[in-house]
């Protein structure tokens, strides 16, 4: 947390909060004063080569509903340094490192010093059905040395900033654009692949918060697979897997919760005056009658028949 915020926001801070996604920002004790961003277009990846004071920016989950983009940063520092907090971790990115924040997941940088950095956005269909490959479908945020083919990547970068908006065709483009990410897919293969245990360590934590982005959206008549992956920033074969394994189905899973939910409601007296079918629709059931079949399979009993024996008192919950 950046101690000592400053009182008056500086207007500059409207400049920060829809530079790159949506995000809030906090400007340090200091005055914020200078914050400049240019931007590059190449084929379908956004370049943003930006100058700052120091500032605190953070994604919350409010910031990812208002925009509801989900797409791959990659961060270069190339000034000073970033301190970059996502899923639990926390690393620190120094000059000519580079480092990989989903915008689909909350997260927050703080950036203590002035500096500059460079921040490549890549679609999230692209970044993970193209660039990683079946072999790594899931990977979490993540801050790369500057060893190996990261230097390669920083100083193209680099270069494409300076060079700024240079004239170039649309298969000039697309073709810089699929050597940039053949790159940067070799330097995450790398790194997957030496950190295997490491991943499989973070499936418990990586079902953990997808079961709580469920909990709290389980009676949306929207949910899908789809959209719980994307929400998640893993890929939809990932999201079954993860529920395979625990012996059941995504489908399932809301099905059941569904109707626990609609059975608590039956028994809340504070509901009392709200019908069988508008439980069922406000739980995510479309169908008043197939909401019924359903409760009876599962609990054994019928909404109606639940509903009387809790006003008679004559329910034994056990």
């Amino acid at each position: 947390m950046v101690m000592g915020m400053a009182l008056v926001e500086s207007p500059l801070l409207d400049n920060v909060r829809n530079a790159v996604v949506r995000v809030t920002a906090q400007q340090h004790g200091e005055p914020f004063e200078h914050y400049a961003v240019n931007r590059i277009k190449i084929s379908n990846l956004t370049v943003h080569s930006i100058e700052s004071d120091p500032i605190t920016v953070s994604r919350l989950a409010e910031d990812i509903l208002a925009d509801r983009i989900f797409d791959v940063l990659l961060h270069i520092q190339l000034e000073g340094t970033a301190e970059i907090t996502q899923d639990g971790r926390t690393f620190t990115l120094r000059e000519n490192a580079l480092a990989i924040v989903h915008s689909g997941v909350p997260y927050s940088v703080n950036y203590p010093d002035k500096g500059r950095k460079i921040i490549l956005r890549i679609p999230y269909r692209v970044f993970h059905e193209r660039l990683l490959g079946r072999e790594v479908r899931d990977f979490g945020a993540a801050a790369f040395g500057s060893d190996g083919l990261v230097p390669i990547v920083v100083s193209l970068l680099k270069s494409l900033t300076l060079e700024g908006e240079s004239e170039l065709t649309d298969i000039e483009q697309f073709t810089l654009a699929e050597s940039f990410l053949s790159l940067i897919g070799s330097v995450i293969r790398s790194r997957s692949k030496s950190g295997a245990r490491e991943n499989e360590k973070n499936q418990g934590a990586r079902l953990c918060r997808i079961l709580s982005y469920l909990e709290e959206n389980f009676s949306d008549h929207q949910l899908t697979p789809t959209r719980i992956a994307q929400a998640n920033f893993v890929s939809v074969r990932h999201l079954h897997g993860l529920f395979q394994q625990c012996g059941t189905t995504v489908s399932k899973w809301i099905w059941d919760r569904r109707l626990r939910a609609g059975r608590e409601d039956l028994l809340d007296p504070s509901k009392a005056s709200l019908t069988i079918c508008e439980i069922a629709y406000s739980r995510g059931f479309n169908d008043s009658a197939h909401f019924s079949r359903a409760f009876k399979d599962r609990f054994g009993i019928s909404p109606g028949q639940l509903r009387t024996k809790a006003r008679s008192g004559a329910l034994i919950e056990g």
